[in-house]
Formats: structure tokens, sequence, C-alpha cells
């Protein structure tokens, strides 16, 4: 069974999943798989520890975000290496998350002015919202225009009815997980058709990859998915 992950020159993804469903450690083994190929990417995440993992590979650079500083986002996204953005956790106690996120939505827009090729995960996609139906404006010019210039966005979520389906719509590929709040069901068979019945062939950490484009589905399985580098989210 061929369990690789195709990764295009142009791309806009969504991984959903709930808490404790493997999101985290699937998209550190794309993460991996990316570094493998010498592809460019920045993790901007929420938690200091979730995926500091990572730095073990060679190349990998770590930014933190600490309370009082400011940041030259322009270096930042002309930067060579794969990096891995993370708050203290006197960030996140002086000044919370919503802090952060419009730190990490300023770097989002030099990284779209800068146009330089890059994978973007964005984990807890679902906080630069402010509402269901009003999309972030920034997170919706990386879906609607991002792949002209090779900026990739992966949008990472646990509450996937705050995450605006026209952002959603946009994207060209989702993974998900297997959820057990049948209004999580009923939300996400709106976009993906049958998934209560994808959903219950779903075991404990298998992902289902959904292609938007041609509908075509399958099944990575949990055993398929392998990390080189330690895991602590």
């Amino acid at each position: 069974m061929d369990t690789a992950v195709t990764f295009p020159e142009q791309f806009r993804w969504l991984v959903a999943g709930i808490t404790g469903s493997g999101k985290s450690y699937f998209v550190g083994w794309l993460a991996e798989q990316l570094y493998e190929q010498d592809r460019k990417w920045i993790i901007l995440d929420t938690d200091p520890k979730n995926h500091i993992g990572l730095i073990a590979l060679r190349r990998v650079k770590l930014l933190k975000i600490k309370p009082g500083l400011t940041y030259d986002w322009w270096k930042v996204a002309e930067m060579e290496n794969p990096l891995l953005v993370i708050p203290t956790e006197g960030f996140l106690r002086r000044n919370g998350v919503s802090s952060l996120i419009e730190h990490y939505k300023t770097l989002l827009d030099v990284l779209f002015a800068a146009r330089n090729p890059v994978v973007v995960f964005i984990e807890e996609a679902h906080y630069y919202q402010k509402h269901p139906y009003v999309p972030d404006k920034t997170l919706e010019l990386l879906a609607r225009v991002g792949r002209k210039y090779r900026i990739n966005p992966v949008y990472i979520t646990q509450r996937i009815q705050d995450f605006p389906k026209i952002i959603w719509s946009n994207c060209s590929r989702t993974y998900i997980f297997k959820w057990t709040i049948p209004q999580d069901v009923k939300y996400i068979r709106s976009m993906i058709p049958d998934f209560e019945h994808l959903n219950r062939e779903l075991q404990r950490y298998d992902v289902l990859e959904f292609e938007h484009a041609s509908g075509e589905i399958r099944i990575i399985p949990s055993w398929a998915i392998r990390r080189r580098t330690r895991h602590y989210g």
C-alpha cells in the first residue's frame, strides 16, 4: 500500500481533528517529509512544546516569541531554513493567545508580500477567526491567491465548525481524523460526501485524505505515519 504524501508545487490544505486525534504528530510527519525534499516551511505554533522535537533536524531554526520584544518579520521571511515559531510560557501568561495571533498575522502578511515560496503550517487556525461566517482576511488571501507565489498554507484546527467554509472550500486537499460529535460529522459531510460512513471506517490515529477537485479519497493508516523526530504534543 502506497502511503506517501505528495506535495504539489502549489497547494492549500486543511488538517482537522479533535484533541488527541493525532493532528500535531501528523503535521510533524509532513514537515519531516518536506525537510527531506529540501522544501522551506514555517510552523506557527501556539504551544511552546508541541513541535519542539523538530529542531533535532539539523537545518531547522527556532524562533521564540517573548513578551516586550519586536521582530523583524522581513528578515524572517527571507530565511532559507525551515523555521519553528513558538511562544514562550511567559508570553502566553502575560499577553495571551490573541496577542500571539496578531504577531503571526503580521508575519503572514509579510510572507505574502515577500512572495518567497514557503509552506506555512498555521496551528489553531480557528483562533484567527472572529466569527466562523466571517473569514479572517489574511487566511482567506492565502487560500485564494497564495498559490500564485507558491505560498502554501496548511490550516490546522480542532474546532471544525469554527473554521469558515469559504476558506475550506478554497483548499485543494483535506486531511481529517475520526470525529465523535454528531454535529461535527454532519458539518464535515457538507464538504466530504458520505463522511458518516468514512468516519466509521477510521481507526484511532488514521487519517482520511480527500482531494477536493477529483473527490478521490484514501485512508492513511496510523501504522504508516512514523516520525523520525520526537513528538511532545
